[in-house]
Parts: structure tokens; sequence; C-alpha cells
């Protein structure tokens, strides 16, 4: 079971292109062309076919391109058809927080796991939108959550544990002197002596 929106991605990518091998006539004669579960959450149970699962996975595609707006409608669309699906909160939050919505992707977090409390991917991006925010201690409570959900380690706890120490090697480094301003440049005399 896929949690992380990276993980999904890279699966959605590889089922995307062979989705586009399946050929249309066969698509027509009723072949299928449900695929692409979402994973992470169950959250293809149920969609194959419809108006949310189509949003949701348009949205993940956006998000994979890095055109976080654009997939926000998307996902609201996606989150009308299933309001309790951690996944789409999950990703409502991380598309926020990449565009420095703050407090609108905290709330998307915190709602995702009043959903689903043991969502590895949400805990790690809280956790990294928790030192955007400059609160390393909830960010190493996000962390301590990981570590009580992936006993044998996972790849949200050693991703989180890699922000919180970047940001801590971040904290001590002394500041650098700010740039001295160059000497005013000495004006030279015009040619031929002086006027």
């Amino acid at each position: 079971m896929l949690k992380h929106p990276a993980e999904e991605i890279a699966m959605r990518g590889v089922l995307f292109a062979a989705a586009l091998l399946i050929s249309p006539p066969c698509l027509a004669m009723g072949g299928g062309g449900g695929g692409m579960g979402m994973g992470g959450g169950g959250y293809g149970s149920g969609m194959r076919g419809s108006a949310g699962f189509d949003d949701y996975g348009t949205a993940v595609r956006l998000i994979k391109h890095e055109k976080y707006s654009d997939a926000i409608p998307y996902l609201n669309r996606a989150l009308q058809q299933r309001p309790n699906n951690a996944d789409v909160l999950n990703y409502l939050g991380y598309t926020h927080r990449m565009l420095g919505d703050y407090p609108g992707s905290l709330d998307f977090y915190q709602r995702a796991l009043a959903r689903d409390p043991d969502h590895k991917g949400a805990h790690e991006y809280l956790g990294e939108l928790y030192l955007k925010m400059n609160r390393l201690a909830d960010a190493q409570g996000e962390l301590a959550q990981l570590t009580r959900l992936c006993v044998d380690g996972c790849e949200e706890r050693d991703v989180l544990t890699k922000a919180i120490a970047d940001y801590q090697l971040a904290a001590a480094a002394p500041a650098t002197p700010a740039a001295q301003p160059a000497a005013p440049a000495q004006t030279a005399a015009p040619a031929g002596g002086t006027p």
C-alpha cells in the first residue's frame, strides 16, 4: 500500500504509460480502462470511472509536473466526491504548502490526519511544513509519530529525519558576512588635461 505521494506518482506514471498503449477501440468495446488504482489508502476503490477518480488522477499528474495551482481545482472536485479521503486532503496540503499558503496547508494536513491518524505521508509533509514555519519542536513531534508508525523504517521517516537535520545544520551555520559595498569608482580625468 503506497501512501507517499512520490511513490504514487511514480506508479501512476507507469500505469498511465501502459494505459496509453490500449487502443480506443478496445475501450469502446468495454475492455476496461478502469485501472490506475490509487493505492495510498484505497482511494481508487469504488472510484473507477467516476469523476472524482479522474479528477484525482489529473491532479496527481499536474503535481508531478509542479503545476500546483492547476491541481487544486481537481483535488477540490475529488474531495467533493470523497470528503473523508486522507490522500486527497494530504495532496491539498502539499499543493498549498508548495504555493506558500502555510495556514491552508496546515489545515489540510490536520484534516488528513483526523481522518487517518496513521497516514505516514501526512505526518512527513506536516513535519516539513512545520520546518518552513520555524516550528522545529512540532516537526520533531511528527518525526516521533513516524518512528512509532515505521518500526522497521520507512521513506517518510527517512525524508523527515534528513529535513530536520538539514534545518538544524542551517540554523547552526554562522551567518555569512554581508558583502562589503564597493568603494566609489575614481573618475578618470578627461583626456587632454583639466577643462
